[in-house]
């Protein structure tokens, strides 16, 4: 579901023409919602999911094990990185995230005083094999030049310069400050001081 101002609301039913895990399933929701975002031009927003684990994830605060998980997280911050000026990731109890939740009953359901629209939509393939195809323009120039921004960047300029970007708050230097440089490469203290090394989506998807 995408709210918006003015009373406008635009829901989207997915289909998985491939067996996908609870998780991956979660991932994909968000992917569709950025992307259905960025077609109607919206440049900041809130996503909310009752999922705990997957806003663990993109906020950092959750170590990711799984690698199929890895290359949607990456994918995820290239999309948001290369299509966003800002994206807020919460969590909200799944008791209000029914109508999200319930793709079967978006078409029999109306809000009155509100301009509706519902839009459905198959997945053949994972968005980590397709790239998320609706956001092909966005991010293709940080797919084929490994050296255009990505989601490290901000991170890397900062150790290197000890300049922090001009958005930066303090969540964003806390944040910053579990990440280390070693050569020229980005690398996150993850768990028990061990290191963590980051990549962007496209080497994840070389790999």
């Amino acid at each position: 579901m995408l709210e918006g101002p003015n009373d406008i609301l635009i829901e989207k039913s997915l289909h998985f023409a491939f067996k996908t895990s609870n998780n991956q399933a979660e991932y994909e929701a968000i992917l569709a919602g950025l992307s259905l975002a960025h077609e109607v031009g919206v440049k900041s927003l809130t996503c909310k999911t009752d999922s705990k684990l997957t806003v663990g994830h993109l906020n950092d605060e959750f170590q990711i094990k799984d690698p199929t998980l890895l290359k949607y997280y990456h994918l995820v911050c290239v999309v948001i990185q290369s299509a966003f000026d800002h994206v807020r990731i919460e969590h909200i109890p799944r008791t209000n995230n029914i109508r999200a939740d319930i793709p079967s009953k978006l078409a029999n359901t109306k809000l009155k005083s509100r301009h509706r629209s519902l839009l459905q939509q198959t997945l053949s393939i994972p968005s980590i094999i397709n790239t998320c195809h609706n956001l092909t323009h966005t991010i293709a120039d940080n797919l084929t030049h490994p050296q255009a921004h990505n989601w490290t960047t901000p991170y890397i300029q900062y150790l290197q310069t000890d300049n922090p970007p001009p958005n930066a708050d303090k969540t964003w230097l806390a944040k910053a400050a579990r990440y280390t440089m070693i050569g020229d490469d980005l690398y996150k203290r993850g768990y028990g001081q061990s290191l963590l090394k980051c990549v962007a989506a496209e080497q994840v998807m070389k790999d």
